[in-house]
């Protein structure tokens, strides 16, 4: 359901033309009707020849509420231009006129209302200065049709312009997230809160959970309406009223944006690409203090060029600080009005929703110029082309692009990471440097240790493991334990050395040299590599007996047991021949590994012997 903003200078007969082609009278407040005057957004909406039902957004002309007609405006991609023909061009048909071209609407019709008020010579002149004044904007080329909403002159003209315009115009596009930007809040008794948008980007179902931003309120959708008609599931370009479960209406209001759960998150600063209005009567200024409109949002905000405009009308980039946060998406269109003029001076496109710190101007400049980028995907690769990578749950939020969608691109998907490919090479080329250089250095360990490697590539350590792992999978390394190895990697455990400790622990029988000992005649990288090989266990840090001999104390307790039952540490200490200073801690190792149990000061075979 294509949604139709109005736009044009006050008492244009906007509101007047929405009731004739719908019959909904758009102003919905008392003090509206009684002044004959729009000062918020009505909303309406019709059946055309096609069957194609059509919403519209009335707004406001008068200059005094345009922030309300932004309201409307940002949440719009076909518009009526509405222009008096007793009139003529007018003020605010100029800053509307302004607005529109800067959110990039050009699909349009120009209306020329109120024929029946004058004669040809004076619609032909209107007619001629419109077509002037649209020139070289986006609504340039737009058919110009001359109604009266009073006799119905023109009028079954413009319906089927309006259908051959929805039928031309593209569905909006579901980006797999949806965003409800909230025009109005209220309650209706026995229901609870509705608030009420143009539904953009995605689908909301009802039982749904959403996320009112900013201000992280949870809420529940009971139940969706569009144009008084119920419906469960509901896609974006529609204007949609939510039935809410779980917010408070207080804590919510026009500007705030829902979504779902976990989807977007705020901002109070962007990168973006910026214009200027080319009739302004003063150049704007970095100082200057201005209104950032985006969706049904105004903001306060400042701005600081990095690359000022060349011209007017020309694309500068420039760095917004919010007064306070926002939502926002890679390519939104903003609107910026000065604050002490109150004027519309421009507008632009976010190029970077969520750009962390601001750099120097020149580090800026050259990084962010770039960002011109025609799609998300592009916008993707050039934020991991300087990052390299990135969390994953932040690729959703700042560039709307789902893990199973980037699967198309140069990237690789991580459990918890996205890696561009060339940064996945550059670094796994980086891990197994250090891997081969320690194996070197270090040829009787089983391999380099994840916490040497971790400070070595100072990279995000989850990110570290995650992209060890891939290696593993790929057969580019073996991720064993605690240590990262080449696959063609053997500890280096030399024959006779090792042949020479084995002796000397055999020969010495259950009363072995101390682990510094045999450190000190054989090297203690030997003798750990000797332990993690599974030739030497290691009962305590001082003693380490041959697996060979471990077998046998194991053994010869279980005859023991099966003859006498359970034994003391003496009756142990004399079983395997030693003092109680190698006894003990034999003792303590067998019933760790669960080869024994204690119970007082006897022990018997445990659930592992």
């Amino acid at each position: 359901m294509p949604v139709i903003g109005t736009a044009g200078h006050v008492d244009h007969g906007k509101s007047t033309l929405v009731n004739a082609l719908t019959g909904i009278d758009p102003d919905r407040l008392e003090e509206e009707k009684r002044r004959g005057l729009t000062i918020d957004l009505g909303f309406a909406w019709f059946t055309t020849p096609r069957g194609r039902e059509v919403g519209i957004v009335d707004v406001p002309g008068h200059e005094r509420f345009i922030k309300n007609m932004l309201a409307g405006a940002g949440a719009i991609n076909l518009n009526l231009f509405i222009v008096a023909a007793n009139e003529g061009w007018k003020p605010q048909s100029q800053e509307h006129l302004d607005i529109l071209h800067m959110l990039e609407i050009s699909a349009a019709i120009v209306v020329i209302t109120k024929t029946d008020t004058v004669g040809e010579d004076e619609l032909e002149e209107v007619r001629r200065v419109v077509e002037s004044k649209i020139k070289g904007t986006s609504l340039a080329g737009s058919p110009i049709l001359g109604v009266s909403a009073t006799t119905g002159q023109g009028m079954a003209d413009l319906v089927g312009a309006i259908d051959d315009l929805v039928a031309s115009t593209p569905d909006p596009p579901d980006l797999g997230r949806a965003r409800l930007w909230i025009d109005r809040v209220f309650t209706i008794k026995g229901s609870g809160t509705v608030v009420t948008g143009t539904l953009s980007g995605g689908h909301l179902a009802v039982d749904q959970p959403v996320e009112i931003l900013p201000g992280e309120v949870r809420a529940r959708v009971r139940n969706i309406q569009s144009h008084r008609t119920q419906w469960a599931r509901l896609g974006p370009g529609n204007r949609t009223a939510l039935n809410l479960v779980g917010a408070d209406p207080k804590a919510l209001s026009r500007g705030h944006s829902l979504g779902g759960v976990g989807e977007w998150r705020t901002t109070d600063k962007l990168l973006a690409s910026i214009s200027f209005l080319p009739h302004l009567d003063h150049v704007p200024q970095e100082r200057g203090a201005y209104k950032f409109h985006v969706g049904s949002v105004e903001i306060d905000a400042t701005l600081r060029f990095l690359q000022e405009p060349a011209g007017t009308g020309e694309a500068g980039l420039a760095a917004i600080r919010l007064a306070k946060p926002t939502v926002l998406d890679f390519s939104d269109r903003f609107i910026m009005r000065d604050s002490g003029r109150r004027q519309t001076v421009g507008g632009g496109v976010v190029l970077e929703p969520h750009p962390g710190k601001f750099r120097g101007d020149t580090a800026v400049t050259a990084a962010r110029a770039r960002m011109t980028v025609a799609n998300r995907e592009d916008y993707l690769m050039v934020l991991l082309n300087e990052s390299g990578f990135l969390p994953r749950d932040e690729v959703f939020a700042n560039t709307g692009i789902t893990a199973k969608a980037a699967t198309d691109l140069p990237v690789v998907n991580l459990p918890n990471f996205v890696v561009s490919q060339e940064a996945f090479e550059r670094i796994g080329s980086q891990v197994m440097s250090h891997v081969q250089t320690y194996q070197a250095s270090h040829p009787l360990d089983p391999g380099l240790p994840l916490t040497t490697l971790r400070s070595a590539l100072r990279l995000d350590h989850r990110f570290v493991d995650e992209l060890v792992e891939e290696l593993d999978l790929r057969k580019m390394a073996v991720a064993d334990g605690a240590v990262v190895r080449s696959p063609d990697f053997k500890p280096m455990i030399l024959a006779p050395e090792r042949e020479k400790i084995l002796q000397e622990l055999n020969n010495s029988g259950a009363s072995p040299p101390t682990v510094a000992q045999l450190g000190a005649s054989y090297g203690a990288d030997m003798v750990r590599a000797m332990v993690r090989s599974g030739d030497l266990v290691q009962v305590s840090p001082d003693f380490v007996y041959t697996a060979e001999r471990m077998q046998q104390v194991r053994d010869s307790l279980r005859t023991f047991i099966s003859e006498k039952g359970p034994f003391t540490v003496a009756q142990f200490r004399d079983l395997v021949g030693t003092t109680r200073k190698y006894a003990v801690p034999l003792l303590e190792y067998l019933d760790r590994s669960g080869f024994t149990t204690r119970q007082g000061d006897l022990r018997r075979l445990g659930p592992k012997a």
